[in-house]
């Protein structure tokens, strides 16, 4: 009896074992392309922009897709660069709008949006700040987008996505 316990104990174990590394490594395959393509838009903003050291890397999915690469000029200042397969754009962090100024602009419209993201993006062919919030009502939970100048933080258009 002891015997075919310590049996049983060694196959799970075994298989345990056998489905973290299968699993781990589905993984690492699954992420390897978002990885890459991180990286490649961090290299292409070091050697197209200012940009000295990267923090941060978001995607930004509009009519074009960018990543939006945050970081730091040689001097420490704060850079924003948009990267695409057509371009390149890079505004300093200190000349625009802010992420807080976005966020402020939509809460001011209404103090019970919830937000639930703020980063650049790219709205036609003006750069931007996209905020994307929810609001919850008697019928039920809506979607928002709204698009502000990334320069000067003018409103530009809300998108309102159907109820869910």
């Amino acid at each position: 009896m002891n015997a075919k316990r310590t049996r049983i104990i060694t196959l799970s174990i075994f298989i345990v074992l056998t489905l973290c590394v299968v699993l781990s490594r589905f993984y690492l395959n699954v992420q390897s392309e978002h990885w890459k393509s991180k990286s490649a838009a961090v290299e292409t903003a070091y050697e197209k922009s200012l940009l000295t050291k990267a923090t941060k890397v978001d995607f930004f999915y509009g009519d074009e897709p960018f990543q939006i690469v945050y970081g730091e000029d040689k001097l420490g200042q704060g850079v924003i660069v948009w990267v695409s397969d057509k371009e390149v754009h890079t505004e300093m962090t200190t000349e625009g709008f802010t992420e807080a100024q976005a966020r402020e602009a939509v809460l001011k419209k209404d103090p019970a949006f919830e937000i639930e993201r703020a980063m650049p993006g790219k709205l036609g062919q003006e750069y931007v700040w996209e905020v994307f919030y929810k609001k919850e009502d008697d019928s039920g939970t809506r979607y928002f987008y709204d698009y502000y100048k990334f320069k000067d933080g003018t409103y530009l258009d809300t998108y309102r996505l159907s109820l869910q």
